[in-house]
């Protein structure tokens, strides 16, 4: 993982600012066992932002539910497992930060590959968020193309 992190640093200093996507840790998904979509969940408050976000992750043909609130995650996951959950931060009652740990203490969810979307600057939510269990980071407001590189990544999609 340091190694990992390391080469990220080192690409940053290389090209200026950190990009507006970026990968945290080395997780991918396990490789696909079936056609089926990539499942996809989407957890932001603002639910215009959520819905755009969803319609452009649907077109790109993943598998995508989204809920308003970081209680409401935890209901759908009861019922529904993604392999991604993408989370904003800032959220009233249960931030993306408690959200990402709940699944990370739950045996049914810890695989789940967990990206911050976020309209704050990847600075301040780094720590937290690599100590929360995040894997990645896209600001809002990038490009949507930003979002969708990161999860290729992530699922070692080719695009």
């Amino acid at each position: 993982m340091r190694s990992f992190l390391f080469t990220r640093l080192k690409a940053w200093i290389e090209h200026g600012a950190p990009p507006p996507a970026t990968r945290w840790t080395p997780r991918t998904l396990s490789r696909k066992q079936s056609s089926r979509p990539r499942r996809l969940l989407v957890v932001d408050d603002e639910q215009a932002g959520a819905e755009a976000i969803v319609a452009s992750l649907s077109m790109s043909g993943y598998e995508v539910q989204f809920v308003l609130s970081g209680q409401a995650a935890m209901h759908i996951l009861a019922a529904w497992t993604p392999e991604i959950a993408v989370l904003d931060i800032n959220m009233p009652g249960m931030d993306g930060f408690a959200v990402a740990r709940q699944l990370r203490h739950d045996k049914r969810t810890q695989h789940i590959a967990i990206v911050a979307f976020t309209a704050q600057d990847e600075v301040a939510v780094r720590a937290a968020g690599i100590a929360a269990g995040f894997d990645g980071y896209c600001q809002k407001g990038a490009a949507s193309d930003s979002l969708l590189r990161l999860l290729e990544q992530i699922a070692e999609m080719p695009r």
